[in-house]
């Protein structure tokens, strides 16, 4: 089963859902599609922009759940930011009662959501990663997978100065063992070759800029190694890491935070990188970019990352035993 979850209304994610769903039209092999949203603001953005929307004929299989009818029905540029956070956070609640057949997988493309929107309306988590680690009760590693690139995340959304606090023996160990499960089960490498970030400039320099590195990441490197049925090396200096994992030295790399794993990511697979939570009992997957605002309406945006994510969804579910 594949679920389409529409996100922040005021961005380009019926856009991108509707344009990559186009290229499955006509597909007998295509897997059917439950999008979650609001059904309102779905229809009178293909409508402004001109697109077929796929839940109706020739497509066949795609339907749409209304999250927004208890919600006010104007355009998405005259509500309030509480409002539109609501109308994202109603599209992910609807998961909780979402009814998956017996015997099928369940893989979920999320559209991206405004943060702050969602906050202001009562969201409680920092991302759409820790969402999913609750609704489905397990620790997730973000992982951000490009063509030739992939990297996890040690820490998702925390501010610059809690980093160091947070990280732990346990909680590196952890997130290396999620990732190498990540690599062997979405990307099919049986022995998974990872790096692992240091913290601090040049790993630490033995010490010179900070002892996390020696202290905290290289006891969970060793321990992991140990463990794994995989090569995992580290700490590895994140000046060079990234360049060497893209150019076939590794097959992915654990960052110790959110922008010194994206940086790099993004610069070389701005769009055509996913979003994966890795580790869960069931595939989240994401388009690697935010609502992007600016170009709502516009017909501009590139839809070649939601189309990824359409196509390691529809891998994972044409995967199931």
């Amino acid at each position: 089963m594949l679920a389409i979850t529409l996100g922040e209304v005021l961005g380009v994610n019926a856009e991108l859902a509707a344009r990559a769903l186009a290229g499955w039209a006509g597909d007998a092999g295509a897997p059917r599609v439950t999008l979650i949203g609001s059904a309102w603001h779905w229809r009178d953005q293909l409508g402004r922009l001109g697109l077929p929307d796929p839940t109706l004929e020739p497509y066949g299989h795609v339907s749409l759940i209304d999250t927004g009818a208890g919600e006010r029905q104007q355009s998405a540029e005259s509500l309030t930011e509480e409002e539109r956070g609501r109308l994202a956070v109603n599209a992910l609640e609807r998961l909780r009662t979402l009814s998956v057949p017996p015997g099928e997988r369940l893989a979920v493309v999320t559209a991206p959501i405004d943060k702050h929107a969602c906050h202001t309306a009562g969201y409680p988590f920092p991302g759409q990663t820790e969402f999913f680690e609750a609704l489905w009760g397990a620790d997730a590693v973000m992982t951000l997978a490009g063509p030739r690139l992939r990297v996890g995340l040690a820490t998702n959304h925390l501010r610059l100065s809690a980093v160091a606090p947070a990280l732990t023996q346990a909680l590196i160990e952890r997130k290396i063992a999620l990732l190498v499960a990540t690599l062997r089960s979405a990307f099919g490498l049986a022995r998974p070759r990872v790096a692992v970030c240091g913290l601090n400039p040049h790993a630490g320099d033995q010490g010179l800029f900070g002892d996390e590195d020696e202290r905290v990441i290289a006891p969970a490197v060793a321990a992991a190694a140990r463990r794994e049925d995989a090569v995992v090396t580290g700490p590895e200096p994140a000046d060079t890491v990234f360049y060497r994992c893209f150019h076939g030295a590794y097959d992915g790399v654990l960052a110790m935070y959110h922008d010194q794993g994206l940086g790099p990511l993004k610069t070389v697979h701005f769009d055509e990188a996913v979003n994966l939570s890795g580790g869960l009992p069931h595939l989240r997957v994401s388009p690697d970019h935010g609502p992007a605002r600016d170009l709502y309406l516009t017909g501009r945006a590139s839809a070649k990352s939601f189309e990824l994510a359409l196509a390691v969804a529809r891998r994972y579910l044409e995967a199931a035993p």
